[in-house]
């Protein structure tokens, strides 16, 4: 990317609908599903405007929580914004 045109930084998320429980009084999820800040464009503050705008959106749908996962690099961000280590453990299962 040469800087004059193209996409910076974007951003998906989604918002799952799940029965309430302990963690979720309403049941809805919202998830960071990508984050992506082109290199040529990184430490610029993008991914951050980003991320902020997702949140607002989240906080709009009422979501109680929202998941990521982080790489190591972008983890800092994403405290500095609020996240912390998840209230479950997380488990996957591979058939």
């Amino acid at each position: 990317m040469d800087g004059a045109n193209g996409l910076a930084a974007c951003g998906i998320g989604t918002i799952e609908q799940w029965f309430p429980g302990p963690h979720s009084r309403n049941g809805r999820i919202g998830h960071v599903i990508g984050m992506v800040t082109d290199p040529s464009h990184r430490w610029r503050g993008h991914g951050r405007a980003v991320m902020l705008g997702l949140l607002d959106r989240f906080r709009e749908r009422d979501a109680v929580r929202v998941d990521l996962t982080a790489s190591r690099e972008a983890e800092p961000l994403y405290r500095r914004l609020g996240f912390a280590g998840h209230p479950d453990p997380l488990l996957c299962w591979k058939p």
